[in-house]
């Protein structure tokens, strides 16, 4: 926006407002940047860490399955417009195919296109998505959006809810399916076992979960932005790093394989459901830049 088109939208006191607030968030921005540039960076698990975490989770009983989706059907899906071409940071940006992946491994292992009107869907943490608005155009099933905030892009539509996912309004043994695409990892706290508890009353038998990526890590640790590290937001038994590549990010969890198994898993079992952990084996022919990984399946 040009300084004249922002004037006259806004007014001169108006601009100069705005102006003022732009400049005190990059001053915020770079001082947490500095506060924090001794402390320990986030980086992902590598290829090999990668073998070593699968390699853990054998030791420790737990099987993972291999999961190679057909390319053709990842294709179709690309091409399908459930998702706008200006879709997080755009087609050409460096996470589209990884974004649209996770929503079709979502609806694959789901079985969402095969959804009738009465099966509902929720998508949580949805964010601003376009993906609840898109699968009722496309499909006609009953599904839904919640998260703690509505983005005001959907806020006039009744099927884009506030709500925590771990206090749903949803009735009992109601829900066909459930996906979280990024977003387990953010539930701080207790919230990742109370999910757990919200899916065992609200998915009908049968329903399903689920959860991609699942994050995980060589060892126990979470990540904050600048401006939260170290300001108690992770789970204190994690190791906390720095993340620089985002903002807003009070914590977010990678279990280790201990700690999947007895924060994760365990929760799972006590609540009488079933898991299933994959492995996507053929990331490269999905696309560019895919990082996912582990999925998670929860079945009531």
């Amino acid at each position: 926006m040009t300084l004249a088109s922002a004037i006259k939208r806004h007014g001169i006191i108006g601009t100069a407002h705005k102006a003022c607030q732009l400049v005190a968030r990059k001053i915020s921005h770079s001082f947490y940047r500095w506060s924090v540039r001794n402390a320990p960076k986030y980086n992902d698990p590598n290829d090999s860490e990668l073998t070593i975490i699968e390699r853990d989770m054998q030791a420790l009983g737990l099987s993972i399955q291999d999961y190679a989706p057909h390319v053709d059907d990842f294709l179709a899906f690309k091409s399908a417009g459930f998702f706008p071409t200006s879709y997080h940071g755009g087609i050409d940006g460096p996470v589209w195919d990884e974004k649209l992946l996770e929503h079709f491994i979502a609806a694959d292992r789901l079985g969402v296109m095969a959804y009738n009107s009465s099966d509902i869907y929720i998508d949580v943490a949805a964010g601003s998505s376009p993906w609840v608005k898109s699968l009722r155009e496309h499909l006609n099933i009953s599904a839904f959006a919640i998260d703690l905030f509505v983005s005001s892009s959907y806020e006039n539509l009744p099927f884009y809810k506030q709500q925590n996912a771990t206090a749903t309004t949803f009735a009992d043994s109601s829900v066909t399916g459930v996906s979280l695409q990024c977003a387990y990892e953010m539930f701080a706290g207790n919230d990742d076992t109370d999910l757990i508890k919200e899916l065992a009353r609200i998915l009908k038998p049968g329903g399903k979960a689920t959860i991609v990526p699942l994050y995980l890590h060589t060892h126990y640790c979470s990540y904050s932005t600048p401006e939260y590290f170290s300001k108690g937001k992770s789970d204190p038994l994690a190791k906390e790093y720095v993340c620089y590549d985002w903002s807003g990010i009070p914590s977010a969890r990678f279990y280790d394989v201990i700690y999947l198994k007895k924060r994760v898993l365990d929760t799972i079992t006590r609540y009488d459901m079933k898991y299933q952990i994959l492995a996507l084996r053929n990331k490269t022919a999905l696309g560019n830049g895919i990082y996912c990984h582990f999925i998670l399946e929860i079945t009531k």
